[in-house]
């Protein structure tokens, strides 16, 4: 008997170790997500600040900052990239919530808004920009909702 009661708390302690390790490597496997986690927030909070220090120097002297001049260079290029890109799509941009829609399109299917056929507005921060105030927002999206409301009259 004195055998099996051996064994016994030899598998019980081996147990024991196994599961002292595994919730160690838990642990640090949790650990190490966290610090990840963190971190791409910090490179994300850069990267805003980056953003918003551009933002309001983007008229400085561009000699100073050779970034400054290329991010312009580089914005430039993308804007007309994006022009290329509805036209060979046959579509264009939502002037009022910044949504793609079809070229043909008479109204904005996300927001109602009518699209005119000299609305071509690409703008990647139409999207990304701080939006005005709600208020401002819902007055503007009434007037424009009475407008649509009107026209679909007129017809």
């Amino acid at each position: 008997m004195a055998l099996f009661d051996k064994l016994g708390e030899t598998l019980v302690n081996a147990s024991r170790d196994v599961s002292q390790k595994a919730k160690d490597l838990s642990g640090t496997a949790k650990l190490t997500l966290d610090i990840r986690s963190k971190q791409d927030q910090v490179q994300k909070l850069y990267a805003e600040i980056g953003r918003q220090y551009v933002e309001e120097h983007k008229e400085d002297d561009p000699a100073a900052y050779e970034e400054m001049a290329q991010i312009k260079e580089l914005l430039t290029a993308i804007e007309d990239m994006k022009k290329e890109l509805l036209d060979l799509k046959g579509a264009k941009v939502c002037p009022r919530c910044g949504e793609e829609v079809q070229a043909t399109d008479a109204y904005c299917k996300c927001c109602g808004a009518k699209i005119e056929d000299d609305d071509i507005v690409v703008d990647a921060v139409v999207k990304e920009a701080p939006e005005a105030s709600e208020e401002t927002a819902e007055v503007t999206e009434a007037a424009q909702d009475t407008d649509i409301t009107e026209e679909a009259f007129e017809d």
